[in-house]
Order: C-alpha cells, then structure tokens, then sequence
C-alpha cells in the first residue's frame, strides 16, 4: 500500500502546488511492507451504493465499447473481405483483358503479315499479268501478220488457180 508517512527530507517527498497555493507532499514510494494482500474474510468489496453503481456503470460502458470495437472489428473484417474479394475478381479481369489484349495485338501482326504476303502475291500476279499481256500482245500481231500472209497466200492460191483452170479450159 501507500506509504504515507510524515517525512520531511526533500530526498522521500515531492511536492506538488495545486492552485490554491498549498503544497500536497506524495510518498518517494508506493511500496508498504506491511501490505499482504486482501483479506480473504472480507466478501464484499465495494460497501457503498454509489460505489457499486460507478462500477457497475463502467463496467457497462467498458463493455459497450468493447462490443463497439467487436462490431468495428467484424465490419472491418468484412469490408477487408468484400475489398480482397473484389480486388480478386479485378486482378482476374485485369489478366482477361491482358491476356485478350495480347491475343488482338497477336493477331493484328499476323494480319499484317498476311496482308504484307498478299500484297506481295499481288504485286507478282501483277507482273505476271503484264507479262502475258505482252505475250498475247504479241502472239495477236504475229496473229494478224500470219492471216495477212494467209490472205496473200490465198489470193495467190486463187489467181493461180484460176490461171490453171483457164489454162485447162483453153487447151
């Protein structure tokens, strides 16, 4: 218990100066050896009514407020759960959409590729085409020259012939 002896050195007693000027002197020490313990004969620890309802008014809102923090607590929890839960599922349609955004720019290189063969592809056709154009080109003109000569041929053929058959019908 509190030892609450009359000592007067300075080295054992504070002083304190409350505000009407006095000078309340506490002990260097809370420690009293002839302290052992509560006495277990005594059943009733508070002998007041007053005392009893401070208490027990305390008692209630210690109780209160630790059923406070309980429910904060459990809110929390559930806050933190619902947040973890929703951050779940947006990591998973953070990957979907990685994943498919990959997938478009995959394609779109393919596309272009494919798009780059096909314009090469045609390019060749292109030439190619030039090229039997000229082919047929040609072939129509030696075409032509070859009918002109055929109507040359046959008109010679003609003259000739008809020059024998005169020839026959005046013998």
């Amino acid at each position: 218990m509190v030892s609450w002896s009359d000592e007067t050195s300075e080295d054992s007693v504070m002083n304190i100066s409350s505000s009407c000027d006095g000078i309340i002197k506490l002990p260097a020490t809370m420690h009293d050896p002839n302290f052992n313990g509560t006495d277990a004969d005594v059943n009733v620890l508070c002998e007041h009514d007053s005392m009893e309802k401070a208490l027990a008014k305390l008692w209630d809102m210690y109780e209160e407020i630790k059923s406070a923090r309980t429910n904060d607590n459990l809110e929390s929890s559930f806050a933190i759960h619902n947040l973890t839960e929703e951050k779940k599922k947006l990591q998973e349609n953070y990957d979907n959409l990685y994943a498919d955004v990959n997938a478009l720019l995959d394609a779109q290189h393919q596309r272009g590729l494919e798009l780059n063969n096909q314009k090469e592809q045609k390019e060749c056709l292109d030439v190619k085409i030039a090229e039997l154009e000229t082919v047929v080109g040609n072939l129509k003109a030696e075409l032509a020259k070859k009918e002109e000569e055929k109507k040359k041929v046959q008109e010679n053929y003609d003259s000739l012939y008809a020059d024998v058959n005169a020839l026959l019908d005046a013998q």
